[in-house]
């Protein structure tokens, strides 16, 4: 599996904490897997089942947290959301504390999140999952107008899954139905309207 020829390696987390590990070298069926893997409603099935050359391995799909896709020439497609959709990148816990720290975003008001259309913004996100993982992403994107950008919150509230990069080149999709919260620094300046107002002690 740790072969240099090894086309892509699919590793499978689930919310126990135990992962496991596959291999594909078929360059056909490996932009199978990648393409499936970032359907939209990718972990609304029941199932994932991995067929092996002497093996069939089935995986209950909500009880996995996130499939990591690595390998040469492996990207995230663009998303099929009626908006541009922002570059996000997994990063370590402590660049994500050091941002914070560095860019005050703890105190950083969401009213003066204000930018004009087009202007590009960066941000940070925390993902904690069923049994306590973390999953800490920067955002990259484009300023919209405020009822695009209510668009897109509205969008990522209701989805099932999300795609991102990993630090070492290849992609994951995270199973946003095992999330347990999602904070976002700097919070938005629009929010749903039956969010309720509350500041962090």
């Amino acid at each position: 599996m740790n072969s240099q020829n090894t086309m892509l390696q699919i590793r499978i987390h689930g919310i126990d904490g135990a992962s496991s590990l596959f291999s594909q070298n078929d360059a056909a069926l490996t932009e199978r897997i990648i393409i499936d893997a970032q359907h939209p409603g990718f972990f609304a099935q029941e199932r994932i089942i991995i067929a092996g050359r002497s093996s069939l391995t089935t995986f209950v799909a909500s009880k996995i947290t996130r499939i990591d896709l690595t390998g040469e020439g492996i990207s995230v497609r663009k998303t099929k959301a009626p908006f541009k959709a922002p570059y996000l990148l997994e990063i370590s816990e402590s660049d994500f504390l050091l941002a914070l720290e560095e860019r005050d975003l703890k105190h950083t008001e969401r009213k003066k999140q204000q930018r004009a259309p087009g202007q590009r913004f960066e941000g940070f996100l925390d993902i904690k999952m069923i049994g306590g993982q973390h999953l800490y992403l920067k955002v990259i994107g484009e300023a919209a107008l405020p009822a695009e950008r209510m668009q897109r919150i509205s969008f990522y509230l209701s989805a099932r899954s999300l795609c991102f990069r990993l630090p070492d080149g290849g992609l994951s999709v995270v199973n946003l139905n095992n999330a347990v919260t999602f904070t976002s620094h700097p919070g938005p300046a629009e929010v749903p309207n039956d969010a309720w107002s509350a500041n962090e002690s």
